[in-house]
């Protein structure tokens, strides 16, 4: 995959290596395929990335930080995954991507392409049973499936399976993990 995305930049790296006197070790792709398995520790940093179920797409990665006693896991494109689940068992933070089939209806799409993208996706309500199961200090809605999906879409439903802490994320979000989870939001223009 990496030798076609070289591809697809050849013209632009050639220009900058031409007209910007980029260093060429500066526009060297340094890719690694990886697996289910530890992926990086630096620093008391360590990231592990982990299979969910996103099929048809094979494979699929969720992710866990762990640092200094703090974990967050990142759901990655998923379905409901007992792998997630499993990784993600009361973590501090727990970032999750959903779809809402409701946000799909009342934008127009039709009804065939609803199903097949929820497939491989989470509804809200499935997303508060994973929560509710792995009981996360906090959980938030990222990569949210259709962006004009609203918190009237997303929250309501996932409050029928889930009663904990929830949040939408937004761009420019700031999460602080620590003894206390704070949540910033960006300044409204």
């Amino acid at each position: 995959m990496m030798s076609l995305l070289e591809q697809a930049f050849e013209y632009d790296i050639r220009i900058r290596l031409y007209d910007d006197r980029a260093a060429p070790d500066g526009v060297v792709i340094l890719a690694e395929d990886i697996t289910e398995e530890f992926v990086y520790e630096n620093s008391g940093v360590k990231i592990t990335a982990f299979e969910v179920d996103h099929t048809p797409v094979k494979p699929a990665f969720g992710y866990r930080i762990d640092y200094s006693g703090r974990s967050v896991v990142l759901s990655g494109d998923t379905r409901t995954s007992e792998n997630l689940i499993r990784h993600a068992q009361n973590v501090d933070l727990l970032i999750h991507e959903v779809a809402s089939p409701e946000t799909f209806q009342r934008v127009g799409v039709p009804p065939a392409r609803t199903t097949s993208v929820v497939a491989h996706h989470v509804t809200p309500e499935q997303a508060g049973e994973v929560f509710s199961r792995t009981k996360p200090r906090l959980a938030v809605y990222s990569h949210i499936v259709l962006p004009n999906a609203t918190e009237q879409d997303l929250i309501p439903p996932t409050r029928k399976t889930y009663s904990g802490p929830l949040e939408l994320g937004e761009d420019l979000m700031v999460i602080e993990v620590g003894d206390k989870i704070e949540v910033r939001r960006p300044a409204k223009p």
